[in-house]
């Protein structure tokens, strides 16, 4: 098997195109829809997205609810893992609550700090409106093998 990282950079740029149109459309990931979150980038080793706020993920204090923000961080830097080519499925997850999380969205950057070859490693920060940082995190993923979005079901 060819190493990813190895691959030429226009390749590994078009694959990430086609993560990202996986991810965007992928009828399977109704979860994070429910919870109105959307990926809106895919890069080499990175990815964000964005939680719309809206009643359905207040908590009763009016804040964005921390299993909301969980499952952002989650699935962006799943989606970061999974830019390194492997098929991923969580292992651990550290968050850090800094701040209630308000306004009418919440954005996640992920980046991807290592990329083993079972073990992937992503750093998240998850920011509001005004650029304030709500929550911090790391992500550890488990790679079940490659993953080819463009693909049948991405397998």
């Amino acid at each position: 098997m060819t190493d990813f990282c190895s691959k030429a950079s226009e390749e590994r740029q078009a694959y990430c195109s086609s993560l990202l149109r996986y991810v965007q459309d992928h009828p399977g990931d109704s979860y994070s829809r429910l919870s109105h979150i959307t990926i809106t980038a895919v890069g080499d080793g990175w990815a964000e997205g964005e939680l719309t706020v809206c009643p359905e993920v207040l908590n009763p204090m009016g804040m964005v609810h921390g299993g909301c923000l969980a499952t952002l961080a989650d699935t962006v830097a799943g989606t970061a893992a999974h830019s390194g080519g492997q098929r991923c499925v969580t292992l651990n997850c550290s968050l850090n609550f800094l701040k209630p999380a308000k306004g009418s969205r919440i954005v996640c950057r992920a980046v991807r700090q290592k990329s083993g070859r079972t073990i992937q490693v992503c750093e998240v920060v998850l920011t509001d409106e005004q650029g304030a940082q709500v929550m911090t995190g790391t992500l550890t993923f488990y790679a079940l093998g490659p993953f080819e979005p463009d693909s049948p079901r991405g397998k």
